[in-house]
């Protein structure tokens, strides 16, 4: 599994990171410029990510913003669907309808928990389950 981890926060960055990083190549991005950047070089190699967890209050292009933006690449390229799980402090009902408007597909509250990621990648069939017992 391919991963592009967008947080600004480096403690969660980092974990997160060392959680997905057992299951494939793990990318690290700290604002949503820099994410958007790394996304689209990778559909212009031909290896999208497989996944991306955006933080969503970030300064500068927030990770509503590259949601947005990832969502037209997709469209407009007929690119290769990468699964989205939005990840943030503030769980609002208008920041998860704003997520689920620009689709995506799950929504997590920092502090994040591995157990509940790890769930959410077996719900996105990113991960069988029996993965699980070898992640812990």
């Amino acid at each position: 599994m391919k991963t592009l981890v967008v947080d600004d926060e480096f403690v969660a960055l980092n974990k997160m990171t060392g959680i997905l990083s057992t299951f494939g190549e793990c990318d690290a991005a700290t604002n949503g410029e820099q994410a958007l950047e790394m996304y689209l070089k990778a559909l212009d190699c031909g290896h999208p990510y497989d996944l991306a967890t955006i933080d969503i209050e970030m300064p500068g292009m927030d990770g509503l913003a590259l949601l947005a933006r990832i969502c037209e690449e997709e469209k407009r390229r007929q690119a290769h669907h990468t699964k989205r799980i939005m990840v943030s402090a503030a769980s609002s009902v208008d920041n998860v309808k704003q997520a689920a408007h620009n689709r995506c597909d799950a929504f997590l509250v920092k502090p994040v928990k591995r157990q509940a990621l790890l769930q959410k990648l077996v719900d996105l069939k990113l991960l069988e389950s029996s993965q699980l017992v070898v992640a812990e």
